[in-house]
């Protein structure tokens, strides 16, 4: 969903790493005026800094505002210095000097390239968002007004998308909202409808949209977005599936509330595929809830058989789910509700999940009671209490529910606390003997027909 920062890395994490080469369509512009000797200069002064870093971070300092001072005109060098400037003060939290280096690299427009510049903003902006909302706000803006004058909107769009994600994280509602709004206003055409072109950025905004919806557990407004993006996703189908990850996510638990168990698991599993690949850390509870859905449906088949779940199945969160599942698997009621209350937090700590505890509870006692009464032709109701661990009204509950299913057959005494089976057998017997007489009648009314053409 977010623009990936697949640009050069110059050791901005502090000078430990080894420069890395850039490509030679985007490195950036080199000194016209100064000559080789200049260049020269400022790359032994920018490595001598570099080495200072560990030991001697001021002297380094130094070094690099030397650089972006001396250098004339601006270019590699101080593009680079610009940028370990701005983490090594982000790093002493002096936000003005943040602020000031950084709107020194927006100025660097005509000393590199486009697409480099846009690299160290993407990577300055990493730097900044564990700052305060305030200096968040002043860079974005000053980013967002110098690109006003670049040659394409995308840019624009990716670094508004970009501070909107952030705001979404940190729980802003207020300058999310005013975002939101520019996005939207972003994608439309001169007539005021969507432009065709932007259906992949529409997308984008209302995967924002959709998880501010559930983080507010707004129901009916996530329904109303995720509804929107399957039609703009149906009139635009070059969208890659992985933008639609979120929706297939939000769609799973749509459908979970509907009792879609069936769908809802194909949701699930198509988002965890994209949340996967793309490393979102949103894959934990898209895990959780297939591994739900999973139980839910009455599948055989282990969820975890694939490799990209197999490697999960130990994880903190995952793990008890996956214990539960098993569990579940081999109708071990005590085991399961053991599992219950040994990893409460975990597993009922998830809103969503603990939602799904009685669907999820009532299922299994259903498959236990359904094993238990197998041999018998009658049984007494308290015996089958005990053994699912539960109130004689509950499992009168679960026989009626069978009854009415037709999942058996038979009556509840409520007297005598008594439930009364009719055979399986005599049924079956039955069926056969009903369809043995539908045959025959066939077989009898050919051979009329046969003779009567004969």
């Amino acid at each position: 969903m977010m623009w990936d920062d697949a640009g050069e890395d110059d050791g901005d994490d502090g000078g430990e790493e080894e420069e890395v080469e850039e490509d030679e369509d985007d490195a950036p512009k080199k000194d016209g005026k100064g000559g080789k000797n200049q260049s020269y200069k400022w790359e032994n002064i920018y490595f001598k800094a570099k080495d200072q870093l560990e030991d001697e971070p001021d002297a380094a300092i130094k070094k690099f505002e030397d650089i972006v001072k001396g250098e004339s005109p601006q270019g590699e060098w101080s593009y680079k210095s610009l940028k370990r400037l701005v983490r090594l003060y982000q790093n002493k939290n002096n936000a003005a000097k943040v602020l000031e280096y950084y709107q020194q690299l927006l100025a660097l427009s005509k000393a590199v390239t486009e697409n480099v510049l846009f690299k160290g903003i993407n990577k300055c902006l990493d730097i900044v968002a564990s700052s305060n909302l305030d200096l968040i706000n002043k860079a974005y803006d000053a980013t967002l007004s110098s690109l006003k004058n670049s040659k394409s909107d995308t840019f624009w769009f990716k670094i508004k998308h970009k501070q909107a994600k952030l705001l979404l994280d940190k729980n802003e509602p207020v300058h999310l909202a005013k975002a939101l709004d520019e996005l939207h206003k972003s994608c439309l055409g001169k007539d005021g409808k969507l432009d065709p072109k932007k259906g992949s950025n529409l997308i984008d905004v209302y995967s924002l949209e959709i998880q501010l919806a559930m983080n507010n557990k707004d129901r009916k407004k996530t329904k109303e977005i995720y509804q929107r993006a399957l039609q703009v996703a149906k009139e635009n189908p070059g969208i890659l599936n992985s933008r639609l990850a979120i929706f297939h996510f939000c769609g799973g638990k749509i459908l979970m509330e509907q009792h879609e168990w069936e769908q809802a698991y194909s949701s699930f599993q198509e988002a965890f595929r994209f949340f996967e690949e793309a490393g979102n850390s949103l894959k934990i509870p898209c895990l959780k809830y297939l591994v739900l859905a999973n139980m839910l449906r009455l599948s055989k088949i282990d969820p975890f058989n694939s490799p990209d779940t197999a490697n999960l199945k130990n994880h903190k969160e995952i793990a008890p789910m996956a214990s539960l599942a098993v569990a579940y698997a081999n109708n071990d009621i005590k085991q399961f509700e053991k599992i219950l209350s040994d990893h409460k937090k975990n597993i009922l700590g998830d809103p969503f999940i603990a939602f799904f505890l009685t669907d999820l509870l009532r299922e299994m006692r259903t498959q236990v009671l359904l094993e238990v009464i197998r041999p018998y032709t009658r049984i007494k109701m308290p015996f089958l209490a005990k053994e699912l661990n539960i109130s004689l009204a509950e499992v009168e509950s679960l026989l009626v529910d069978l009854i009415l299913d037709s999942k058996i057959v038979g009556h509840i005494d409520q007297v005598q606390q008594l439930v009364t089976f009719e055979a399986t057998a005599s049924s079956a017997v039955r069926k056969y003997n009903a369809l043995e007489k539908w045959t025959n009648s066939i077989n009898s009314t050919h051979a009329l027909i046969i003779n009567r053409l004969n």
